[in-house]
């Protein structure tokens, strides 16, 4: 397949973890990619807080002096929250899981200096998402959240030629991940790995780019889901 070039990439959540290696990736494949998160990085362009729409629409109209992308790929999030109670861990991770796209979303999609260039959006959510797929309730929650969302905008933005899609990985593997800490030693994971990944491999975040890459550059994928877990919802749903 011949990849189109010059391709400029917006991606929300890019100082650390999967967002990291995601910008240093699209870097070295010769996209030009912005990133925006709440920390100072090498690979932060722009720093915003998502959660806050008043900083959004600083940012939104910040980025639009100076390139409007084509391409938005939603990264940032949030996995668990040491608050005490259900409620507040559930405010919290709808802040960081639901509501950094959504602000930004409901923004772009009423103004023509962005619909206009716009070509897709690609959401980085989890299996977590899945009805069959067991975590925290409150991780679900916003997680479920967001994928609804994505099918409601489909809708709309498709009228704008806009195309909507969503990710849903698995356990991600990478330089910051949380089972970096979770193993004593590399038996444990090993094991913990042939239980629940049927073909014994964590999901990398070159698994992960290269799904954005398929989406990218096939424009008859539309309002769809795809899951990247290896089969991991199939046999470790606990």
């Amino acid at each position: 397949m011949q990849l189109e070039k010059n391709i400029n990439i917006l991606l929300l959540g890019s100082s650390k973890g999967l967002g990291k290696v995601l910008y240093e990736l699209f870097k070295k494949n010769k996209y030009e990619v912005v990133g925006v998160s709440r920390t100072v990085s090498a690979q932060t362009d722009f720093i915003c807080d998502l959660s806050d729409k008043n900083q959004v629409l600083k940012l939104i109209k910040d980025i639009s002096i100076t390139t409007i992308p084509q391409y938005i790929i939603f990264n940032a999030g949030k996995g668990s929250s040491n608050k005490e109670t259900l409620e507040e861990r559930r405010e919290e991770l709808m802040n960081h899981n639901f509501y950094t796209s959504k602000h930004f979303v409901e923004e772009i999609k009423v103004d023509p200096f962005w619909t206009d260039n716009l070509k897709g959006l690609t959401f980085i959510n989890s299996i977590c998402a899945l009805e069959n797929f067991k975590c925290s309730e409150e991780y679900k929650y916003a997680k479920k959240e967001l994928l609804n969302y994505c099918r409601k905008i489909s809708n709309e933005l498709i009228t704008k030629k806009i195309r909507v899609n969503s990710i849903l990985p698995g356990n991600i593997m990478h330089e910051n991940s949380i089972w970096n800490e979770k193993f004593e030693s590399k038996e444990d994971e090993v094991n913990f790995v042939e239980k629940t990944m049927p073909f014994d491999e964590w999901i990398y975040p070159e698994d992960v780019f290269k799904t954005i890459e398929f989406l990218v550059h096939n424009q008859n994928v539309v309002n769809t889901e795809i899951i990247l877990d290896g089969g991991q919802n199939l046999i470790s749903p606990n």
